[in-house]
C-alpha cells in the first residue's frame, strides 16, 4: 500500500524499491523472495531474523539506534496534505486536530524538535491508501505521508489535495539491515554503486516518477 515505491499489481510486488531491490540481487546473484505486511510487523521481521533486510526505508536517527542501513539509493520528501478545499494555511491551525501518518516521519521529527508534537494528534493507519480515504471523508484533517506517495494516490483515488506544508529537505532511503550484518552490507553498496554508474538507478527512476533519481533528489 506504498505506491509507487512499493505495492502489489495484478498479484504481485511491484515498484521503486522492488524493482531496485531486484537489481540489487540479481548483481550478488541472489534470489529474492518479497514479504509484505503492517509496517510494525515488517520492522519485527527484521529485528528477530525472519527477513534479511528491509527495502526502502527512510533513514533518520531515532531508526538507526535500532537498525544498520546501505548507502542511500534515493531521496523522499515527506509533507503534509490536505484536502483541495481545506481553509488551512499553517501549521498552527493542526493544533487539536486529528491527522494521519506513520510514526517516526521526518515532519513528526521535526514537530517534536520544535516542541509542537504534543498539540497535534497523529493517527496511524494500516496504509497510506486508507490515510488518504480518512481525510477525504473528513475523518483527519491532513495526511502525512511522502509527496510522490499522496500524488499518486490521490490521482488514483480522485482526490483533490493540495500540500499544506514541506518541511522536509529529503530523507535518505535505503535498505535496513540488522547490525550484525556487515558483510551483507557491504555487497549490497558495492550493488548499489554499480547500478548508480550503470544508469540502471535512473533508469528506474524514469520508469516510476518520470524524472531520473537525480532529479529526484530536489525539493519539490
Amino acid at each position: 500500500g506504498f505506491p509507487p515505491y512499493q505495492f502489489v499489481l495484478a498479484g504481485e510486488p511491484a515498484g521503486f524499491d522492488v524493482d531496485v531491490t531486484r537489481a540489487v540481487c540479481a548483481r550478488l546473484g541472489l534470489s529474492v523472495s518479497f514479504v509484505q505486511a503492517e509496517w510494525e510487523n515488517v520492522l519485527n521481521m527484521l529485528r528477530f531474523g525472519k527477513v534479511d533486510f528491509i527495502a526502502g526505508m527512510e533513514v533518520n536517527s531515532f531508526r538507526s539506534d535500532y537498525f544498520d542501513f546501505t548507502a542511500p539509493y534515493s531521496k523522499r520528501h515527506d509533507v503534509v496534505f490536505v484536502p483541495a478545499n481545506s481553509t488551512f494555511s499553517t501549521v498552527e491551525d493542526l493544533f487539536g486536530r486529528i491527522i494521519t501518518g506513520d510514526r517516526h516521519s521526518f515532519v513528526e521529527l521535526e514537530w517534536m524538535a520544535q516542541g509542537i508534537h504534543k498539540k497535534i494528534r497523529i493517527m496511524q493507519p494500516k496504509t497510506k491508501e486508507e490515510a488518504m480515504t480518512l481525510m477525504a471523508q473528513g475523518q483527519s484533517v491532513a495526511a502525512i505521508m511522502p509527496l510522490e506517495v499522496g500524488r499518486h494516490l490521490a490521482k488514483e483515488m480522485g482526490i483533490k489535495v493540495r500540500v499544506l506544508i514541506n518541511p522536509d529537505p529529503g530523507s535518505d532511503v535505503a535498505f535496513a539491515l540488522r547490525k550484525e550484518q556487515p558483510e551483507l552490507k557491504r555487497k549490497m553498496n558495492k550493488a548499489l554503486e554499480e547500478i548508480r554508474a550503470s544508469g540502471e538507478l535512473d533508469a528506474l527512476a524514469l520508469k516510476w516518477f518520470g524524472k531520473s533519481e537525480g532529479a529526484g533528489q530536489k525539493n519539490p
